[in-house]
């Protein structure tokens, strides 16, 4: 996982083909003008999808990992927590390869948050509980955009 501000995000360069391919396009883009819905950025490799949701309790959640894609999170109104875990992993639901989505759960988490024009980049494989309640705040309404980022292996 990389937490920053997507002002910096420039400085991830060079580490992922499609993160490259994304810092370009958020040069010339403002997500804040993407439309609910999906929007190709580099047809399959790179794509958005613009949400909206009501955040919620851990407890009320699962981890989801993708064995294909990269996520890239950012909150365009709103503001969410979110959870990640190294731990150890017990499966919820099998792993559906056509969505690229698997639930799991863990007794270990590590917290952090979306506010503030910050963006958290969640790796292949790498569970995470996004789209929860941030601090005091209880549920509240979030629209956020996740950036689905093709991993290296499959780019070409």
């Amino acid at each position: 996982m990389f937490v920053g501000s997507l002002c910096d995000i420039e400085r991830y360069r060079g580490l992922f083909k499609s993160l490259d391919v994304l810092i370009d396009w958020l040069a010339d883009h403002d997500p804040q003008d993407l439309e609910l819905g999906s929007h190709q950025i580099l047809g399959d490799k790179v794509y958005a999808n613009v949400m909206e949701a009501t955040t919620r309790a851990p407890e009320d959640a699962h981890f989801e990992t993708h064995r294909r894609y990269m996520d890239l999170q950012i909150d365009l109104a709103g503001r969410e927590a979110f959870r990640v875990t190294a731990g150890e992993t017990s499966p919820v639901t099998p792993y559906d390869e056509k969505d690229d989505f698997e639930l799991v759960d863990s007794d270990y988490g590590i917290d952090g948050d979306l506010a503030d024009g910050a963006f958290a980049l969640f790796l292949a494989g790498e569970p995470h509980m996004p789209t929860l309640v941030f601090g005091e705040d209880g549920p509240s309404p979030v629209r956020k955009v996740c950036f689905k980022l093709i991993v290296d292996e499959l780019f070409a």
